[in-house]
């Protein structure tokens, strides 16, 4: 064999060491950074909720009415309203003026309606933030959907006006982080 070609071989031998030691060691430091942001993703990991409060539609009179011509079309609005809404829990008082109005966005989810005491609120809104559902829509009346959004930690702002408001949806934001076990509530109020 000639020795410059003997002298040619060892260098390519050489840099071929070298390159695949040089990928080695990008491969290693590529895995290892990565491990170090998942693990950085992992203690910073933040749980996300969002809760839609409502006040049941415009309702008739009696003891316990149904929805008027106008609480129809309303409850119709607010199906409407979430249609784009990935939700998996829907909460309503056990009133058939509550229960009218999260029917229609219930049918188009096609989620069960479940009852909660609105005489048992604290419970319900410690059941609302240990709860799996991530997206979850609650009816109840112009009293207890304020009390409720400030049990969760949001701002409810002034009271809703029982004889003409029925308009009023809240949007509470509330994001968790695993680490610290620490919670924080945004608020959002529009209206449909």
């Amino acid at each position: 064999m000639d020795n410059n070609y003997k002298k040619e071989l060892n260098r390519r031998y050489i840099t071929g060491l070298l390159m695949t030691f040089g990928l080695l060691v990008i491969l290693t430091l590529m895995v290892f950074s990565s491990g170090l942001i998942a693990a950085e993703t992992t203690v910073n990991e933040s749980k996300t909720k969002t809760l839609i409060l409502v006040r049941h539609a415009e309702k008739l009179s009696g003891k316990d009415p149904q929805l008027s011509k106008a609480g129809q079309q309303r409850a119709q609005q607010l199906a409407h309203l979430l249609s784009s809404v990935s939700l998996s829990a829907i909460y309503s008082t056990n009133y058939k003026r509550t229960q009218l109005t999260a029917k229609p966005t219930a049918d188009s989810h096609k989620l069960p309606i479940s009852s909660y005491d609105p005489k048992e609120l604290a419970s319900f809104s410690q059941l609302l933030t240990s709860s799996h559902d991530n997206h979850i829509l609650i009816v109840g009346h112009s009293n207890t959907t304020p009390a409720l959004v400030d049990l969760l930690g949001g701002e409810s702002g002034k009271d809703i006006d029982e004889a003409t408001e029925y308009d009023r949806v809240y949007i509470l934001t509330i994001e968790s982080q695993d680490n610290t076990h620490s919670t924080s509530v945004s608020t959002l109020v529009l209206r449909y």
